[in-house]
């Protein structure tokens, strides 16, 4: 489905956002007909099927699973509700939004010196940091996780010592500990590894068994937002048709699989042809495809491979997964993920779309620059294009095997400069502010601390009555719970990224 473009003038009012919310979350909980009076573009965009699918994706009993979520939204729904009736705090030194300064990841696939956003970034919040040339900058991230952990500006107070110092000022709960999220600019240059991102229960499973390996308990659902019209993943399995096809086109990769599983997807391929992805024979058949394939003999993968890339250096009319094997020849020469683009959807989005990527789905990134928000973790499942460890036997049994393609959305106009993304997870949401120059704004006020990130301009933001930050071009900051701001833009403008907990992004100003 095509993503729809909203014009400014096209704007919608809060409110509707929350009751669209609340009538999604309990429809696709309830697994009912669909209500034809919900929004369509958000029920069809902002959430895919791929939001809520509790059979397949939670993988328990269904009458627990449904009483689960429905108990779940409404309580979500009732909470963001009855924020209506709070009022802010008052903005003092003590809950003042705070500078921070954040982490790079020089990852071996980011993009190199200052052609590297992430670089760019880090240099215009910092000026003692120095950009090398030959250095990859892969990942900005705006956190409190421990790989990367954010720090408050002219201080050696950690942003998660901070936070805890009153959860209720800076969280927005009593109870609370830590950011639910974690923020982070992605600058791709080289693919990713073929991964998936483990559920709650699997993830506290791992971390348990193996924490020299999975180091937390997390779950990782996340969605990107292109920054960049030249951004490119995979996500998701491919209909059983298209995987049949792919078996007879490319024989290279067929002479991988037993015949009986060949012959398997042949059969669910003509059974099969809507591409329902809710059939458990059809799962079934593609969880063995995908087994046969990353578990075949090592040097009959290396021969294989070097059949395909000798065929298709000499093909005259190459497609999209020709030249996505090729391109990953180059990168990651005789490994078994070249073969993915023959599994996985390929998708090309440009500034401003954005994608939902639930726990068990198999995805990589290929090239562009994001913006990326995700549950507080780093629990990564690998298999492929990549030199680090690959967990085959846990990845393949973790998988939905689910063969619908990630649906594209450039999320909700909340009002003339604000733009919200709502991911199907309470963990976090995201929303771009673009100013023109000089022009004053109020920032929506929110129940959970948040952190922003300026990307382009420059910016007077002020709290209270004498809270006053100067943000331009790479800086970050932490906003504590319940707190305004208004935002006041330069002769620039201003774009800036908010990231938030999304049970708490419809609070009144």
């Amino acid at each position: 489905m095509a993503p729809n473009t909203l014009m400014e003038n096209d704007l919608i009012d809060l409110s509707e956002v929350l009751q669209d919310h609340e009538k999604y979350a309990t429809r696709k909980a309830l697994n009912s007909t669909p209500d034809t009076s919900i929004n369509d573009e958000f029920s069809d965009e902002s959430y895919s099927d791929d939001g809520i699918v509790i059979e397949d994706r939670m993988r328990l009993d269904k009458k627990k699973d449904i009483d689960r979520v429905v108990d779940s939204f409404q309580g979500s729904t009732r909470e963001m509700k009855s924020l209506k009736s709070k009022h802010c705090v008052e903005v003092t030194n003590d809950n003042c939004i705070k500078a921070i300064n954040c982490v790079v990841q020089n990852y071996a696939w980011g993009r190199v010196g200052s052609s590297s956003l992430v670089a760019r970034l880090k240099k215009g919040a910092s000026s003692s940091f120095q950009i090398s040339t030959d250095s990859p900058y892969a990942e900005l991230w705006i956190g409190t996780h421990q790989k990367g952990m954010a720090i408050l500006e002219n201080s050696n107070e950690s942003l998660l010592e901070y936070v805890q110092s009153n959860p209720t000022r800076h969280l927005g709960d009593a109870k609370s500990l830590d950011l639910t999220y974690l923020l982070k600019v992605l600058s791709i240059k080289k693919v990713l590894s073929i991964q998936a991102h483990p559920n709650k229960k699997l993830a506290e499973q791992l971390h348990k068994n193996r924490p020299d390996v999975y180091k937390d308990s997390n779950h990782k659902p996340e969605m990107c937002v292109a920054l960049t019209d030249d951004f490119e993943a995979m996500c998701g399995f491919l209909p059983i048709s298209e995987l049949s096809s792919h078996l007879e086109n490319y024989p290279e990769f067929a002479a991988l699989i037993p015949e009986r599983t060949r012959k398997a997807v042949f059969v669910a391929g003509s059974q099969n042809k809507n591409n329902a992805s809710n059939v458990p024979e059809t799962r079934e058949v593609l969880k063995a495809l995908f087994r046969a394939y990353l578990e075949a003999p090592e040097d009959k993968m290396s021969f294989y491979l070097e059949c395909l890339i000798k065929r298709l250096s000499t093909k005259e009319h190459l497609n999209d997964v020709d030249r996505l094997m090729l391109k990953f020849s180059e990168q990651f020469h005789g490994d078994c993920g070249i073969f993915s683009p023959l599994l996985l959807n390929y998708m090309k989005l440009t500034k401003g779309e954005s994608f939902f990527i639930g726990p068990d789905e198999p995805h990589a990134y290929i090239q562009g620059e994001i913006v990326e928000c995700m549950a507080c973790s780093d629990n990564v499942v690998r298999s492929g294009l990549t030199p680090k460890l690959k967990d085959v036997p846990t990845l393949v049994s973790m998988l939905t095997y689910d063969t619908r393609k990630p649906i594209t959305t450039r999320g909700k106009q909340i009002d003339q400069y604000t733009r919200m993304y709502l991911p199907p997870v309470d963990d976090f949401a995201i929303e771009f502010v673009e100013l023109p120059p000089n022009t004053e704004y109020k920032m929506r006020n929110v129940q959970s601390g948040s952190v922003l990130l300026t990307l382009t301009g420059n910016a007077k933001i002020l709290q209270g009555k004498s809270c006053i930050a100067n943000v331009d071009f790479g800086s970050c900051s932490f906003m504590s719970a319940n707190t305004l701001a208004t935002v006041k833009s330069g002769a620039e403008g201003l774009h800036i990224v908010r990231a938030m907990s999304n049970s708490t992004a419809f609070s009144d100003i």
